[in-house]
């Protein structure tokens, strides 16, 4: 509460009156001024029971409000409530329960067939009269009185209902489980993310570069059916638009078999195969659903730019990542590559017009499943966007099962009219690490001018360890060797599409050997961290020209400056070696506490061609959450000369825009970018300035300007609803709201909530708001005070609060004018009246409002005359 008072600077709740009512109970009842009854109350839910001596409470004369619903404390009202119900406090499910009053006041919740059914009784262990009673659960059931070691409570603030039953009795579930009970699907929505960068380069001899890239990732939520589409708009200067499907499809989940079903463009796992795009079916488990899931691998992808440089990003000969980078080291770790195999082709386009290329080994770790674990892939379609003419039809299958502790085997099989393969593997958990060892065989009918048939196999061992007693993370350790029959479907399709055209069928390159590794060593502390890289891959039918990259890197702090020193060699796609050297410091300019400090990089590099270079980078952000970022660097090389660029950043509520200028030796360049999602739904169209797969719609009516906990630039719009991004989902995530920033006439019931929805669900998450003048009253009655403890209830005789001591009461009310009903009693004697009259117009748009605050006397009502000439006559007694 207090959090949210210093939210709302002038928003003083005075007195939250059955707070205060409770923590009295509280103390009251740990100080021993309660008794425990003679005739204690035989229901199971009837424990704690005390009793309060009004005369302690000093109530006055008219005080006979009945406190016995006090006797177990915070209790709930009768009635139907929204709550998460929890099993041995791991969340189970999320119901309307029906609360219901039994005897001496006393509220207890209702467990019905439905609730009793989604416990997962061990039921050998149960007795059988208990195994009878489950069998036909009744309207109510007492969970206490079928399990005497049994407990059943009730968290009114926190609306939370704790059912504990003795482990015995239920079966295990791994920790952290969500019951798929509470995956949400979400709500109907259509849903557009985009990403759109702008680049114009001017160099020497009047030639230019222009180009234009747009991604677009839209989708449409009907029910459990999620429609995708993924592609991007391409425009160059001196050619032509083009847009491109990277692919369109339509996919659910399918729980019992925890995994999903897909038809459209896809694309297979790559586990065990390559990766494959293809037009068809496919049918597999998502391991997300599992406890302790893993969340799948991508490289990441490290480069220098020497200018304002233009960094494209392919895989399988597509587009898939496009962005603007400032001189010098960039790393691009947010890939969302197609499948978890396919190497990536990287280009970088310098603002000089100059262009370097490499290639990006891309290959998934081995996978261990814990015993008796298992996950499949069935995939039946056409091939797809790879550049072969005739599209065969082909169906690919892979299982993988886990064996024991230390073994995980799997398999699996692709087919198609002139290709076979099949793989056969073991995967193993050792204290020396993660071994994964399998064999390809592959059986390729080439049909040309004359039939030929080749066959061959193709070995890999993968290795990955995190040791650390020593800090040491081998993050990836792979050799592939395959003979010279070996072909995997790709290749052989595209070698039989050159024979089919009478092309050179050695174009197509068939791999030899390939061996990748990346580490990651700690050293001692003070010390540092030093990691190495390496991809080696040559080919049987070009032995001259193979890809090869070495990268190796130190990097340490001293005090406040950190520096890194990092040596690279590649091989690039023109059959060139380079060798670069890169050393960089790093610092903060000032201290900071309220914006990001801005920091100063010092850049020298070399390369084994004679190039050198300096560059001087300074950088920061300003401005509420920093949402304003800039960089200013200015360079020097010995090539192209100095140059100078300028970048800035801005995240707004809707979107994000980021620009750059850059200078040098005869070019310039200047890039604007812009990203973001909009999503609409039956309540208009929210926007974020985020980009994802899986979102909260969070509504909250009346409180725009509220703020979103967790992304700066997530706020509630004028129409009640903001957007939270990147939701993990099957887990359940926390969805918090900060009522700072909101009008002050606006009153949160709740500012948290949990969900857990399906993979790319809009999620709706309602924050229930009250909307009203709030008004602080001292009351008296018959000349003395209002009793304490007593109801009050609104015109519409919604409950509204209670009286604290001194006849003080607190309400937010809609009305500028009205009455407010005070009862402590059955009788008609037992009531009274308070008439308020706030000032018109007070509080609108005024920061610096605070409550209304005036005396007013509670009235009785007594009824005069009869029938038709009746009347309600206000006397105070």
């Amino acid at each position: 509460m207090n959090k949210n008072l210093n939210n709302t600077h002038a928003q003083v709740e005075l007195i939250i009156s059955r707070v205060a009512l409770i923590l009295f109970a509280i103390l009251y009842t740990d100080y021993g001024f309660a008794t425990e009854p003679d005739n204690a109350m035989p229901k199971s839910y009837a424990r704690n029971i005390v009793e309060f001596d009004k005369d302690l409470l000093m109530l006055g004369a008219h005080s006979k409000v009945d406190l016995s619903r006090f006797s177990y404390g915070a209790n709930a009202s009768p009635g139907k409530y929204n709550v998460n119900i929890f099993l041995n406090n791991d969340l189970l499910s999320n119901e309307e329960i029906e609360f219901r009053e039994g005897e001496e006041h006393q509220v207890f919740p209702c467990l019905t067939s439905h609730v009793i059914s989604l416990i997962n009784f061990k039921t050998e262990q149960l007795p059988a009269r208990v195994r009878d009673a489950l069998a036909t659960p009744g309207e109510c059931t007492d969970i206490k009185v079928l399990i005497p070691d049994a407990n059943v409570d009730f968290d009114s603030n926190k609306q939370e209902l704790h059912i504990e039953i003795p482990q015995l009795y239920i079966n295990r579930v791994a920790q952290g489980t969500v019951n798929p009970a509470l995956w949400d699907s979400g709500i109907p929505a259509l849903t557009l993310g985009y990403y759109i960068n702008g680049y114009d380069s001017q160099y020497s001899h009047g030639n230019s570069s222009r180009s234009l890239f747009s991604s677009l990732n839209a989708g449409l939520n009907i029910g459990e059916w999620y429609i995708r589409h993924n592609g991007s708009y391409n425009w160059q200067e001196k050619g032509h638009g083009e847009y491109s499907t990277l692919n369109s499809y339509v996919q659910r989940d399918i729980t019992a078999l925890r995994g999903q079903l897909i038809a459209g463009q896809y694309n297979t796992s790559g586990q065990q195969f390559n990766s494959l795009s293809f037009s068809g079916v496919q049918i597999k488990t998502d391991d997300r659903m599992l406890p302790e899931s893993q969340r799948g691998y991508a490289p990441e992808i490290r480069g220098v730019a020497k200018t304002n440089a233009k960094v494209t990003v392919r895989q399988q000969n597509m587009i898939i990542y496009e962005t603007t980078v400032s001189p010098g080291a960039f790393l691009i770790n947010d890939l969302y590559p197609m499948g978890y195999g396919g190497d990536l082709q990287v280009t970088v386009q310098e603002a000089d017009g100059s262009v370097t290329s490499y290639t990006v080994p891309y290959s998934s770790v081995a996978q261990l499943l814990r015993p008796g674990m298992q996950q499949f892939s069935m995939t039946a379609g056409k091939l797809r966007n790879t550049g072969v003419s005739d599209e065969p039809v082909f169906a690919e299958g892979t299982w993988t099962r886990g064996l024991s502790n230390i073994f995980t085997g799997f398999t699996g099989a692709q087919v198609s009219e002139n290709y076979k393969a099949v793989n056969i593997g073991l995967a193993m958990g050792t204290n020396l690490g993660a071994f994964s060892v399998d064999v390809t065989h592959s059986d390729a009918s080439l049909k040309a001018q004359d039939e030929e048939k080749i066959t061959g196999q193709s070995y890999r061992l993968s290795y990955s360890k995190l040791i650390s007693e020593t800090d040491s993370n081998i993050t990836l350790a792979a050799y592939r060797y395959s003979s010279s029959g070996y072909m995997d479907f790709l290749t052989a399709m595209q070698t039989q599409d050159a024979l089919t055209n009478n092309a050179d069928p050695d174009r197509i390159k068939r791999s030899k050997n390939r061996f990748t590794v990346n580490i990651n060593q700690g050293l001692p502390s003070g010390w540092g961290n030093f990691y190495a890289s390496a991809s080696l891959e040559k080919y049987w039918n070009d032995e001259e020209n193979y890809d090869k990259q070495y990268q190796v890197g130190y990097s340490n702090n001293y005090k406040r400056i950190s520096y890194s020193l990092n040596i690279s060699r590649t091989r690039t796609d023109y059959g060139e070696n380079q060798t670069n050297w890169f050393l960089n410091f790093t610092l903060p300019l000032w201290e900071s506490r309220e914006t990001r400090s801005p920091y100063l990089s010092l850049r020298y590099n070399q390369d084994d061609n004679g190039g050198k270079g300096e560059q001087a980078l300074i950088s920061g952000g300003f401005g509420e959450n920093n949402k304003y970022n800039y960089n200013i660097s200015a360079s020097h090389d010995n090539s192209s000369g100095s140059s100078g660029s300028f970048g800035a950043s801005w995240q707004g509520r809707a979107a994000s825009v980021n620009g750059s200028y850059s200078t040098g030796r005869d070019y310039h360049s200047t890039s604007l970018g812009m990203n973001g999602t909009l999503i609409a739904h039956k309540g208009g169209i929210t926007l974020t300035p985020f980009n994802s797969d899986t979102y909260a719609l969070i509504e909250a009516k009346g409180a725009s300007g509220a703020t979103v906990a967790g992304y700066a630039g997530a706020v509630v719009d004028q129409n009640g609803y903001a957007l939270f991004p990147s939701l993990t989902p099957y887990k359940m995530n926390k969805i918090a709201i900060d009522p700072a920033g909101s009008p002050l006439n606006v009153e949160f019931e709740n500012t948290s909530l949990d969900v857990a929805p399906r993979a790319g669900a809009v999620v709706k998450v309602k924050f229930k708001t009250r909307k009203g003048i709030p008004i602080l009253i001292t009351s008296s009655f018959g000349g003395g005070v209002i009793p304490f403890g007593a109801d009050v209830f609104d015109e519409k005789n919604n409950y509204i609060g209670a009286v604290s001591q001194g006849g003080m009461i607190y309400a937010r009310v809609s009305e500028e004018k009205g009455t407010l009903q005070v009862k402590w009693g059955d009788d008609l004697n037992s009531r009274c009246y308070v008439s308020y009259q706030t000032v018109p117009g007070r509080g609108e748009g005024d920061n610096t409002w605070l409550p209304q605050q005036f005396n007013s006397p509670c009235l009785s009502r007594t009824i005069e005359g009869t029938g038709k000439n009746a009347t309600a006559v206000a006397r105070n007694n």
